[in-house]
């Protein structure tokens, strides 16, 4: 069957598009590559698309030959022991050889001049030709003039990198596989050397923990020895202590961080001694990020207040991206007013630097195919979810919230209509929206139990739906195997009878409804799915795919499924770091080996959530597929580099309402680039008068500490969500670091019970979580609460504390999602508290040790 494509005009007023854009009914016509105008740079041109190293870099080819030298790549095994001297790195003469190693086999670059010099590779025949016919002296050398590996920049990349080589700040923007990092790389170095009497200092900012590991191995790789022994790398993961933190900060034991940015953020809420001029050089790792309430922009915003005050020395910045984006912009003048605020806030005094005909060639008929699905599929157990169990479940909720009971009470939420598109995802936000209003009932004698019944009902609503999406996406059994992890898992779905004696009923019925519905016919996206790939993989056997979806559950279900349908097929989920254990999610061990298997031959899929969209190198992959997800232009920009392969392949398995989101997205990308060009064109005055008006409404003012009363504000009160007892008051809280908030009250083990869980929570910045804080109320009836209201952990100086689980406790009767909702619904600022005020806690301030079961 012919494929049928569908053309989309996106804009009539962008010209150039950068992307092809059509629709395919599922078959994958043959057809020849169109990336030709970058390939990577490998030592031998004959060798095959799928041997090529690990770490080749992409570069602008002007014919289809290169005249570029041969670089060497991290991943690349070491040619270097500690028994094997390096290779000198002299100052000689035009037309002098430098000492080389006896080693017949070495193969590091030698170099001609000083490290901040262009460097000129020697080729690995030469050096054993001439290690045979000659006595080669070994010179001894300073370790700041000594590599492991010599870095040598192309031509684009050192034209790119001049501004900041001369100590300005920039934000460089090249395509992925372009070789940014090794730009950041060459400012390290001369930055190191240029300061190595002034103590310097390089923080080198990445949004995960698997990018932190991956740049870190990098920047020993090419450091000079002297300072490649003084990096290293801080993740949240770390669970290293403030007080290390500082020490690290401070001290001279390490010149080179690489860090996940919250971690300066909470070290400068954490130490009162912290400050902007504890260093020297910021290199912001995909820097698109530095927007809203990202810890980028935290960290930006405290260089632009810190430098409105002329005696203070702030760092240079440096920040790297494949896209700047333009924001919500949906014109050229608001997004060139966006790209010109970042470079504002970054103070930069030039436009970003890049390389215009690097951006074309990565991008030049780039092949995007689009295979339209139907939005929700007809199945028996979809019906039979929505008209035996949620709609019995909906009659319920309506007829208590608009009983007689509630309006004697004067308390009316109104009339009750449920959306009757159960798979719309506003289905599920107007379930959220009426449990937090019958929330706030709580208090109220004579409705506590028809609220707790309603606030049940709704979170099996919740699941529900949830369990519907699974159904859509991928099988039934995986439907309803969710129903049964999350009812195993949280007691709050068995807590009423009434309401779970409703899928215990019904439970055998829907496994039957399952088995056929599995047996007797595949879902339609899942079959798309599974022919492209058996396409793929019948053409090239080697092949690599990347699928992106939306949620790690579908992630990990859907690596399952692609195992058991076909054993060519070797899947495996790649999703971040849950909240919990019990939550799920993979720790950074977990996804390193899950990355090293898929570089590897162990697995072939991968199937991610949006952690593995941008910064991770990954050469392997030939193929990349959304399904069922769309994002932002960023997200599609940074997923679709991940197809680094010659051959690479974009796909995309979407229903209409994501088809239209994905057009804007398309819009906003051609917006952004003929933006950027808009703003490489603007005269140098043009350019600076327009900085100066980004800088008046970027310039932030000083926020004054609030005021550290003890007072019991009325409208701070925290109570349990499921029997109402009070429990404390927010004023009692404390924020430590950025996203931890303490229970500075001794009294609090008076009111829940320590419950031993280490898996509630996962260890980090110093904390250890001992379990679960248990209500001591107790429900209607009289039976015990037992609801989870907090946390205990254990602090690395030996101290106990409490933290509220914001999910299971109410701020003035109303739930909450984020400890944000705090501040601008109930107008209490949550104070902060530093490591040295932390350690002057007295036992009132504690929760007693000698009331936690050993």
């Amino acid at each position: 069957m012919a494929s049928e494509h569908t053309e989309f005009d996106i804009s009539s007023d962008l010209n150039a598009p950068f992307v092809s854009f059509h629709i395919s009914d599922g078959t994958r016509e043959n057809r020849e590559d169109s990336m030709t105008a970058i390939e990577p740079l490998t030592e031998n041109p004959a060798q095959s698309a799928n041997e090529r190293p690990e770490d080749s870099i992409y570069a602008v080819q002007p014919g289809k030959t290169s005249d570029y030298s041969s670089q060497e790549f991290p991943n690349q095994p070491s040619q270097n022991t500690p028994s094997q001297p390096h290779v000198a790195q002299n100052n000689v003469a035009s037309g002098d050889v430098p000492a080389l190693s006896v080693f017949d086999s070495l193969s590091v670059p030698a170099v001609l001049g000083d490290p901040d010099t262009t460097h000129q590779t020697v080729d690995d025949s030469s050096v054993s030709d001439r290690s045979k016919d000659t006595d080669v002296a070994l010179v001894s050398i300073s370790p700041y003039d000594d590599y492991h590996k010599v870095l040598k920049l192309r031509p684009y990349q050192e034209e790119i990198v001049k501004r900041s080589l001369a100590g300005e700040n920039d934000i460089i923007l090249l395509p992925t596989g372009t070789g940014k990092t090794y730009v950041a790389i060459k400012v390290i170095i001369q930055h190191l050397n240029n300061h190595r009497h002034d103590k310097p200092k390089v923080i080198f900012f990445v949004p995960t923990a698997e990018l932190a590991t991956q740049q870190l191995e990098k920047i020993k790789d090419y450091l000079p020895l002297a300072w490649s022994e003084k990096a290293m790398k801080i993740i949240g993961e770390s669970n290293i202590p403030a007080e290390r933190v500082k020490e690290l900060v401070k001290g001279e034991e390490f010149a080179v961080l690489v860090v996940t940015p919250q971690i300066i953020n909470n070290y400068f809420q954490m130490s009162s001694s912290a400050s902007i001029t504890d260093f020297t050089l910021l290199v912001f790792d995909e820097f698109h990020h530095a927007k809203k309430d990202h810890p980028y922009n935290e960290l930006i915003k405290r260089c632009l207040l810190s430098g409105s005050d002329a005696a203070v020395k702030i760092p240079q910045l440096l920040g790297l991206t494949a896209t700047i984006g333009i924001g919500d912009a949906d014109t050229e003048r608001k997004a060139v007013e966006y790209i010109i605020g970042m470079c504002a806030k970054f103070g930069l005094q030039q436009p970003p630097s890049d390389s215009k005909e690097v951006y074309a060639a990565s991008q030049a008929n780039v092949d995007e195919e689009y295979i339209r699905v139907s939005c929700a599929r007809e199945d028996s157990v979809s019906r039979f979810l929505q008209d035996k169990i949620m709609a019995v479940l909906e009659k319920r909720i309506s007829l208590r919230l608009t009983s007689q009971k509630f309006k004697e009470h004067g308390k009316s939420i109104g009339s009750i209509l449920f959306p009757s598109d159960r798979h719309n995802q506003m289905y599920e936000h107007f379930v959220v929206s009426l449990s937090t209003s019958v929330t706030q009932f709580h208090a109220e004698v004579g409705l506590k139990e028809d609220v707790t019944y309603c606030m049940v009902a709704l979170e099996h609503l919740r699941m529900y739906y949830k369990a519907l999406e699974l159904v859509n996406l991928l099988h039934c059994k995986h439907g309803v195997k969710y129903i049964e992890s999350e009812t195993s898992m949280w007691p709050i779905y068995r807590s009423i009878d009434e309401i779970w004696s409703l899928f215990i009923d019904n439970k055998e019925e829907l496994e039957r409804l399952q088995v056929e519905e599995d047996a007797e016919r595949e879902n339609y996206k899942i079959t798309s799915l599974r022919q492209q790939l058996e396409q793929l993989f019948a053409k090239q056997a080697r092949s690599k795919v990347i699928i992106f979806v939306q949620m790690r559950v579908v992630a990990q279900y859907m690596a399952e499924l692609l195992c058991d349908l076909n054993p060519i097929f070797r899947a495996k989920e790649f999703t971040s770091t849950g909240p919990s254990a019990e939550v799920g999610g993979m720790n950074p061990q977990e996804r390193f080996d899950a990355l090293q298997g898929f570089e590897g031959n162990r697995y072939n899929i991968l199937v991610a959530t949006s952690v593995l969209e941008e910064g991770i190198d990954i050469q392997a992959c030939n193929m990349v597929v959304r399904y069922m997800y769309v994002k932002d232009m960023i997200a599609k920009i940074q997923s679709r580099g991940r197809a680094r392969h010659k051959e690479g392949v974009m796909m995309a398995l979407l229903d209409d309402k994501l088809l239209q989101q994905e057009q804007k997205n398309s819009f906003k990308e051609r917006l952004m680039f003929k933006s950027l060009e808009v703003v490489r064109e603007m005269s140098e005055e043009e350019f600076k008068a327009k900085l100066v008006e980004q800088r008046k409404l970027l310039t932030p003012k000083k926020v004054q500490p609030p005021p550290k009363s003890r007072a019991k504000l009325p409208n701070a009160m925290i109570s349990c969500k499921t029997c109402g007892v009070e429990l404390g008051h927010m004023t009692d809280v404390r924020r430590y670091g950025q996203s931890h908030f303490l229970i500075i009250d001794g009294t609090l083990a008076d009111k829940v019970t320590p419950y031993p869980d280490e898996t509630v929570m996962r260890p980090m910045d110093g904390m250890q979580p001992y379990g679960k804080l248990l209500c001591n109320g107790n429900r209607s009836g009289g039976t015990p609460c037992n609801n989870r209201v907090g946390t205990l952990m254990k602090m690395d100086m030996g101290m106990y504390f409490g933290m509220w689980y914001i999910k299971g406790v109410c701020v003035n009767r109303i739930p909450l999602k984020k400890y944000k909702e705090v501040e601008t619904r109930h107008n209490v600022i949550i104070q902060p508290i530093t490591v040295e005020e932390l350690q002057e806690c007295g036992p009132d301030n504690q929760f007693p040790a000698h009331r936690i079961t050993a």
